[in-house]
């Protein structure tokens, strides 16, 4: 019996002081998680966060459309669109942005009735400067441009040339003097 009690107390002793030893290894892992987080007021943080936004409105106003619908839109085989896109992509040929998980492009860049990429888009993919991301690109071709009165997207087509020209002064640096 005695020994049967000395267990129980040491067991009581020993679960209390792990029990202890946990507590402390948690409450320091909360400070570090705390502590670790970016603060309200972190700028890099925020500037992060708003590009993020920023690219998530310009996606969610851009008609997309995926590897296997771009394929069919170009008259390729769809037995592989990933492969197939991928030789586009590589050429420089197309926008790709990923939309939960999946490789995705905006709709305006195919030209339907001819079943290809509007010409323009892989001069002016040449044309971006380094400086440039993609985004960046989507973002100037999806709004009002005062030369066309519309988005640069909405002209690829019809006026390529002109986009071009257009894209061509927006790049070129300021100038002051």
């Amino acid at each position: 019996m005695l020994r049967e009690a000395m267990k129980a107390a040491f067991a009581e002793v020993f679960s209390n002081r792990f029990s202890s030893e946990i507590d402390k290894v948690v409450d320091a892992y909360r400070v570090m998680l705390r502590e670790s987080l970016a603060k309200g007021d972190d700028t890099e943080l925020q500037a992060a966060l708003n590009r993020a936004r920023l690219q998530e409105k310009i996606l969610a106003g851009t008609v997309m459309v995926d590897q296997a619908q771009a394929c069919e839109l170009l008259g390729l085989s769809a037995a592989n669109p990933s492969a197939t896109m991928k030789r586009k992509e590589d050429k420089r040929e197309i926008l790709r942005f990923t939309v939960d998980g999946r490789a995705a492009y905006p709709l305006f860049q195919f030209d339907v009735e001819r079943r290809r990429i509007h010409p323009a888009m892989a001069r002016l993919i040449a044309l971006k400067p380094q400086g440039w991301s993609g985004f960046r690109l989507l973002h100037w071709l999806t709004r009002p441009h005062l030369d066309f009165g519309a988005a640069p997207a909405e002209r690829l087509g019809a006026e390529g040339d002109a986009v071009i020209a257009a894209f061509e002064r927006e790049i070129v640096p300021a100038e002051h003097g």
